[in-house]
């Protein structure tokens, strides 16, 4: 567990998530700032993680010690040539998402908005610091970066699994009957690592996306990768 992980949250940050597109009004700008106040002393950043080897790569399926599996065929691919995978989780806690709740019951819309916004940009950072953290303690190995479960062909049954292998309610997140975390501002996903010259290092999840050329947010998953080089 790292429980000492820094959450850096910017303006533009913010701005950019919550949809603006080039200029940014300072009205934005203030409900960014104002969101970044609030949100700051509410954060409670947990994490969990685990690495298990992974005994074979199937086209479809990825089986793991314990008799596990994770199904999809976009992780098999990310995935191909290591023989460790990561899996982890996060989360900043319940404090914005009650926070949001109460703003919301008093007709403070937008401030509820942009708080929203900052959790889930809070916990993007946060993940994004624990995938680096523990990356830093395989160092020499080569390492894919992170795929979360319900994205693309992966189906978000399979934080079952991922609850099987490393218990997040040991950090207080818990999964109900509809693969819902609660805390919602809460995060799982997995990375593979293994020898340098064989695991898929410097690939984004999005490689193989049948959407990649259309996708609006592929050159931010590019420029992601490029920062975590």
């Amino acid at each position: 567990m790292f429980d000492d992980l820094q959450i850096e949250v910017t303006e533009e940050m913010l701005a950019k998530r919550a949809g603006s597109r080039g200029g940014v009004s300072e009205k934005i700008l203030e409900q960014c700032r104002k969101a970044m106040e609030i949100g700051e002393k509410l954060l409670e950043p947990r994490t969990i993680h685990d690495v298990f080897t992974i005994e074979k790569i199937g086209e479809n399926r990825l089986f793991l010690e314990q008799g596990c599996y994770f199904e999809s065929e976009h992780l098999t691919k990310l995935l191909g040539g290591a023989d460790r995978i990561v899996v982890m989780c996060c989360t900043i806690g319940s404090g914005v998402e009650k926070r949001v709740g109460e703003l919301n019951s008093n007709g403070y819309l937008a401030d509820a908005y942009f708080l929203d916004v900052y959790g889930s940009v809070a916990v993007g950072v946060l993940a994004r610091k624990l995938y680096r953290k523990i990356r830093e303690q395989f160092a020499g190995y080569g390492a894919t970066v992170y795929m979360e479960p319900g994205q693309l062909d992966w189906n978000v049954r399979d934080q079952q699994v991922v609850f099987r292998l490393i218990h997040p309610e040991k950090i207080g997140v818990t999964l109900n009957s509809g693969m819902m975390m609660n805390p919602v501002k809460s995060l799982t996903g997995v990375f593979g690592i293994g020898e340098p010259g064989r695991v898929k290092a410097g690939d984004f999840s999005c490689e193989f996306c049948p959407k990649r050329e259309s996708c609006t947010f592929r050159h931010e998953a590019e420029e992601m990768m490029e920062a975590l080089a």
